[in-house]
């Protein structure tokens, strides 16, 4: 209920039917003589109910709570306890932590446990708490009031109920029989069959244990509805029932397999011709250089690589690489394959939305001293190690061109 308030009231209420925060259960929703109801919390035994709204000591109020979303609560608690009685029953793994959250875009309640389970248990105990719900077992309140009622014991003493920590005074046990019985607070449905349907919508691993996140009731109906209509939807842009989807997925990550090993095998060709052009190029202008040409700066335009452009800089040894129709995965890979082989610094630029991706490498010289070089003139943002850096510069392109020539 965080948020910012221009002012904030609490209030006792004589009499008051809201359900409080508590026990993994958040308060009810609802209004108190037409204002928002905030949130309920016990303090020492007794409610208090926050609004904006300011009421005088006294005045008599009509308080409504919202029907629908204290439905909805008492179906996914209720479903949650079945849930981990029958975890309870066959793994003797403890209910660790509990957390519902029946609103938004997302509904769903979280639930940890002490010990992990295989994906055939999950669908086993999913089946089994749907199971539960279909024979509509009656959901009964006892209460343990001190020593009085004993109903409840076994012969070591010991109470048959689930709790969490150890309790004083006056306990409610939530029993569901021959499912589970459980020291609880919350709100719950009268029979089981009020639930209609459980579904376990994800598992993960968590500290010692595990994390379930799961849904019932007619939120889990809705989630459902959706579910299936996007898979609907998904079978019908591959042309395939919805039944055959999963093998309709393999088929197409097969073909987008093929296409990106046909991308390397292209990629890895251009890089072979590049390399030996770029060798070729660079012996001829040694050679026209020792016969006393001067040194050209264009090494060559045009490549084996679709829309690119190669420089070559005077004395300094530095090859620039416009690879515009590259990602800087393909840019890492051709600089580092590249200046293992080349007898200069190297780096390549990446075309991007604003300025340049960069990657730049070379075997003798150390690249962070030129990188932060770039990041002075360049605006260059990035990192990496001594033989290669990564990054990337907003400058335009003539900025970029203006650099190269201060550098030589």
């Amino acid at each position: 209920w965080g948020g910012s308030y221009s002012s904030l009231f609490c209030y006792r209420l004589s009499e008051s039917f809201f359900y409080p925060e508590g026990g993994g259960q958040p308060c009810d929703r609802g209004s108190i003589a037409g204002a928002k109801l905030l949130f309920v919390e016990e303090k020492d035994g007794e409610l208090w109910q926050y609004t904006e709204a300011d009421f005088p000591e006294g005045a008599k109020v009509r308080c409504q709570f919202d029907t629908d979303f204290r439905r909805w609560q008492s179906e996914n608690h209720s479903a949650e306890h079945i849930f981990s009685g029958l975890v309870s029953k066959r793994f003797s793994y403890k209910n660790s932590g509990f957390h519902m959250e029946c609103f938004g875009e997302n509904p769903h309640m979280t639930v940890d446990f002490d010990g992990e389970f295989s994906e055939k248990e999950l669908e086993e105990l999913e089946q089994g708490v749907n199971a539960v719900i279909r024979k509509n077992l009656p959901i009964r309140e006892i209460y343990l009031e001190g020593e009085e009622d004993r109903s409840l014991e076994r012969k070591d003493g010991s109470i048959s109920f689930r709790q969490k920590k150890a309790l004083e005074g006056d306990i409610r046990i939530i029993e569901i029989p021959k499912v589970d019985s459980c020291a609880c607070c919350g709100t719950h449905v009268s029979f089981t069959g009020e639930i209609g349907v459980f579904t376990i919508l994800s598992y993960e691993k968590h500290r010692k244990g595990c994390r379930l996140t799961m849904l019932a009731g007619e939120l889990a109906f809705l989630a459902l509805e959706k579910k299936l209509k996007l898979l609907s939807g998904f079978a019908q842009s591959l042309s395939r029932p919805w039944t055959e989807i999963p093998e309709a997925f393999q088929s197409l990550q097969e073909r987008i397999f093929a296409k990106e090993e046909e991308k390397r095998g292209i990629l890895e060709a251009g890089i072979c011709l590049l390399e030996e052009k770029i060798l070729k190029e660079l012996e001829e202008k040694r050679k026209g250089i020792e016969d006393g040409e001067r040194p050209a700066k264009t090494l060559f335009l045009g490549s084996p690589l679709k829309d690119s452009c190669f420089s070559y800089y005077g004395k300094n040894q530095y090859l620039f690489l416009y690879l515009s129709d590259l990602g800087t995965k393909d840019l890492q890979k051709i600089c580092d394959r590249l200046r293992r082989s080349l007898p200069l610094s190297l780096i390549c630029l990446g075309k991007k939305e604003e300025g340049f991706s960069v990657v730049a490498g070379s075997r003798e010289e150390d690249m962070r001293a030129f990188g932060k070089l770039m990041g002075e003139k360049l605006s260059f943002r990035g990192g990496g190690q001594k033989e290669m850096i990564q990054g990337s510069s907003v400058k335009g392109f003539e900025e970029m061109n203006a650099f190269i020539e201060r550098i030589l």
